[in-house]
């Protein structure tokens, strides 16, 4: 034994007063301990809210780095487009500049046309004539007929005024007691029975 070695009953007795002690600590912790069920279910409320928000802060860091990492990726490619344009306004030599490498690539590279780069030519714009009213466009011979037929309605309107104009004179002779209104009435109702009604010759 050296002078600095515990001989085996000090090491036994140092073990035990050490179990001795974590049992005392553990016994005082058990009393000290809360047993009401309330404060258990707000204890470990607030150890679960703790624990999102550590999340969502932890979340939060990641998008940080994330965005830095990506925005230094951004940065590096900036460097090497500077000499494009980046995303400031274009001129007019710029495009017709880009128009020239790409005629020039297009002669280098000719590729084969597929059905998404064909370009279909655009059909020829014609005049819309629904509604131009000179132009008649019918199918077939009825369709035709009424829609040359377009002033029938004011044709009959003015051949009914030539009606009662002739009419309405005989109308005075004969019965001579009757209101200017009570005459139109007897001329309208022998207009709708005379065969000189557009009407009537339909029939």
């Amino acid at each position: 034994m050296g002078f600095g070695d515990a001989s085996a009953k000090d090491k036994k007795a140092a073990a035990a007063k050490a179990k001795d002690e974590a049992t005392k600590a553990a016994a005082e912790d058990a009393a000290w301990a809360e047993t009401d069920k309330g404060n258990l279910k707000k204890a470990a409320r607030a150890a679960d809210s703790a624990a999102k928000a550590d999340a969502k802060l932890a979340a939060k860091a990641e998008l940080k780095e994330m965005e830095k990492a990506e925005e230094e990726a951004n940065a590096s490619m900036k460097g090497a487009n500077k000499k494009a344009g980046g995303y400031g306004k274009v001129t007019q030599a710029e495009i017709a500049r880009r128009q020239a490498l790409m005629a020039v690539a297009a002669k280098a590279n000719p590729k084969k046309q597929t059905k998404k780069t064909e370009v279909v030519p655009q059909p020829k714009l014609e005049a819309n004539t629904n509604r131009m009213e000179e132009v008649v466009d019918a199918s077939g011979i009825d369709a035709a007929l009424s829609a040359l037929d377009v002033g029938g309605e004011k044709k009959s309107k003015m051949t009914y005024a030539e009606f009662e104009a002739r009419e309405l004179d005989n109308i005075k002779q004969e019965n001579p007691g009757l209101k200017m209104s009570q005459a139109k009435e007897r001329c309208f109702k022998m207009w709708e029975r005379s065969p000189e009604n557009p009407k009537n010759q339909d029939k």
